[in-house]
């Protein structure tokens, strides 16, 4: 049953552990956080206060390529925590398959962050997580369900993302303040300043991205920084 869990749902791109890194690599066909060959060297420092969720996720990578996995697992907890679906996804994964060292396998936890994956309506990570209960015992679907509703209360959107989205529109402010044919240095982002109209215009496209099905669905408010 293990395998068909692999076969079926680890090749979900995790888009967000590739592109936001210093190394390329193609899809992986095991537990997407595992190691990869390709090296990742460093993450975007800059992303840590804008995007933390993208920023987290890089790092869990880079943990895991170093087989440091206890480090990678709290990052993409960190990540999760800034709503980041795809490490929610990574996580849920991660405990169902049971195949990363000194991380045993927990059904009932690896269905909660599926489902917390799931809240966007995503296809695949709705797809993961209704494999994921087909293949789990009524009991670990019951207990899953007391966790989820526990976790709601730190990693789901209506926290999470209101979070994330808040943390970002308040970071970007003195950049696009900075626009109009002003400069900026993004650490990590390039190695000397870039015009500040192309860096927002990237960086939106980004949050766009990461928060795609997700507004809309909740009521950011006021700017908060947390």
């Amino acid at each position: 049953m293990k395998r068909v869990m692999k076969v079926v749902l680890v090749l979900v791109g995790l888009s967000v552990f590739t592109s936001l890194c210093a190394a390329s690599a193609d899809a992986p066909s095991t537990t997407p956080a595992a190691p990869t060959n390709d090296k990742i060297y460093y993450c975007i420092e800059g992303y840590e206060t804008l995007l933390p969720g993208d920023y987290y996720a890089c790092r869990a990578r880079y943990y895991f390529q170093r087989d440091h996995n206890q480090l990678a697992m709290s990052m993409l907890e960190e990540a999760s925590y800034w709503a980041n679906k795809d490490a929610q996804y990574a996580l849920g994964l991660i405990y169902f398959n049971g195949d990363i060292t000194d991380i045993p396998a927990n059904r009932p936890l690896a269905l909660a962050w599926f489902a917390l994956s799931a809240e966007r309506k995503d296809a695949d990570h709705e797809q993961a997580y209704a494999a994921a209960r087909a293949q789990s015992s009524h009991r670990d679907i019951q207990t899953s369900e007391q966790l989820l509703q526990k976790m709601k209360l730190k990693y789901g959107d209506k926290v999470a993302g209101v979070r994330a989205m808040r943390r970002f529109n308040h970071e970007i402010l003195p950049l696009e303040q900075a626009t109009s044919g002003g400069s900026i240095y993004l650490n990590g982002y390039s190695p000397y300043p870039e015009n500040a109209d192309a860096v927002v215009t990237r960086l939106h496209t980004q949050a766009d991205k990461d928060f795609q099905g997700l507004i809309g669905t909740v009521t950011v408010g006021a700017l908060e920084v947390k």
